[in-house]
């Protein structure tokens, strides 16, 4: 049963688009020859008629809050932030429209989306944020004429809530689901998908094993262990002891540093592996220090990082003159500014950012979000949301028209340049392209920057 709709409206600010739209899509836009050339992206490749949500759920407050708090915990940087922000309802409200059935869906495309729009207050803020982007999307495909509607159910936060989603989704003919937020309602939402659908989390830490075409922002990513033991074996090291919590993500990470690092030539001494929610890493850190290895990889979190740098030197590792090396969790603003210098000066890690460039969305995002919502851009949750629907959208304009279509299309397409970072689809994981760098003087410059001699371990 499709349930009512209703449309997603601020104080001050004209929607959208309506409910329902008309009119014919235009033809797909031949792929840009620019793969770089974001403007052209931002025209051509999200192309979306309009956004609306539904409620799918019981509303009760007190089984709503469990989207996000189910990453669990070691995954802070994964969680949606939420610091300093409040909901209220004058910056929310939701307005019940007409009940819309199948046969009164018009557009040629329906791109679904099954978030928490209410639920804990964190939930909420998270949602609003990320359907921003949507509605980015959704402002520039209508000065381009084109008739794409976006779906957005609302999960309540629960993993019934997403099962009804995704049903009501699929009745509708979505070609794709953006969502849900955590790894318990992805999975309720892939159980209820009996056929292949593609998914795209914004923030899921864990996918369904075994599962073809569901992506999440936040999963764990093998690109950064392959980049690191890129990086390690270049500047000439050659033995390795692993430190990372054992969580999904940094597993899956290290799993790949640990197939690329002996292909190399190079060679793992030990892998240990510490309970997520550690704050004090004496035992693993005293096991590192008496293999003497060359390097220390620590593959963290930024919240573990925040505490075990400075443990590092504490236990006196730093007595061993060896190279510390990680993750991206060591180049979030978190660590990299929060942090005393001491604690991470010459640290070699992985960033999504090439070093050098300024940690700034693109000005054309920048323009078309501000130009929508009268005020600055202040959070990067909205580009997250930008990115994924631009994701699904990029298959269809390559002529997807089926779900199952979706996912093959994805896994051949080249990199994908988003707001957020550049993506390609490889071994059927959302992969995002990583650089290594060298962090010094508080700032992220080439792995190469520093001078210091390397003794020859090969």
């Amino acid at each position: 049963m499709v349930k009512s709709c209703v449309a997603v409206k601020r104080p001050g600010v004209p929607p959208v688009a309506a409910v329902r739209s008309t009119g014919l899509a235009r033809p797909a836009a031949p792929r840009s020859r620019c793969p770089g050339c974001f403007a052209h992206r931002l025209l051509a490749a999200v192309l979306i008629g309009s956004v609306f949500a539904c409620a799918t759920g019981t509303r009760d407050p007190a089984t709503a809050n469990t989207d996000v708090s189910g990453a669990g915990a070691g995954d802070d940087e994964a969680a949606p932030d939420s610091a300093g922000m409040e909901t209220t309802e004058a910056e929310m409200m939701v307005e019940t429209a007409d009940p819309v059935s199948e046969e009164s869906f018009s557009a040629e495309l329906v791109i679904g989306a099954v978030l928490p729009v209410s639920g804990s207050p964190s939930n909420r803020e998270y949602a609003r944020l990320f359907i921003e982007g949507l509605e980015v999307g959704a402002l520039l495909a209508r000065q381009n004429g084109v008739n794409i509607e976006v779906v957005v159910e609302d999960n309540l936060g629960t993993a019934s809530g997403s099962a009804r989603g995704v049903d009501a989704l699929m009745a509708r003919g979505a070609l794709a689901v953006i969502g849900p937020l955590d790894a318990d309602n992805v999975r309720a939402a892939v159980r209820a998908a009996p056929r292949e659908l593609a998914f795209f989390s914004p923030t899921a830490t864990q996918l369904p094993y075994g599962r073809r075409g569901v992506y999440s922002l936040a999963a764990g990513d093998p690109e950064a262990g392959r980049t690191l033991a890129q990086a390690v074996w270049d500047l000439g090291y050659a033995d390795v002891v692993i430190v990372h919590p054992r969580s999904s993500r940094e597993s899956i990470e290290m799993d790949a540093f640990q197939r690329a690092f002996p292909s190399l030539g190079g060679f793992v001494r030990r892998r240990i592996r510490y309970p997520p929610g550690t704050t004090t890493f004496e035992e693993y850190l005293t096991q590192a220090k008496a293999l003497k290895p060359s390097v220390l990889i620590v593959a963290a979190p930024p919240a573990d990082v925040e505490l075990l740098a400075p443990q590092i030197a504490f236990f006196g590792l730093d007595e061993l003159e060896l190279q510390v090396a990680g993750t991206a969790g060591w180049t979030d603003p978190l660590v990299v500014e929060g942090l005393p210098r001491r604690h991470t000066e010459g640290v070699v890690a992985v960033s999504a950012t090439p070093p050098g460039e300024v940690r700034q969305p693109p000005p054309e995002f920048v323009a078309a979000y501000e130009t929508l919502f009268r005020r600055s851009l202040a959070s990067m949750i909205p580009a997250a949301g930008f990115d994924l629907l631009g994701m699904a959208l990029d298959a269809h304009r390559q002529g997807a028209r089926t779900s199952r279509e979706v996912i093959a299309t994805l896994e051949r397409l080249a990199p994908f340049e988003g707001v957020t970072g550049t993506y390609s689809f490889t071994d059927g994981r959302l992969t995002r392209e990583f650089y290594p760098v060298r962090i010094l003087s508080g700032g992220l410059h080439p792995v190469d920057a520093d001078s210091t001699l390397i003794p020859p371990f090969r």
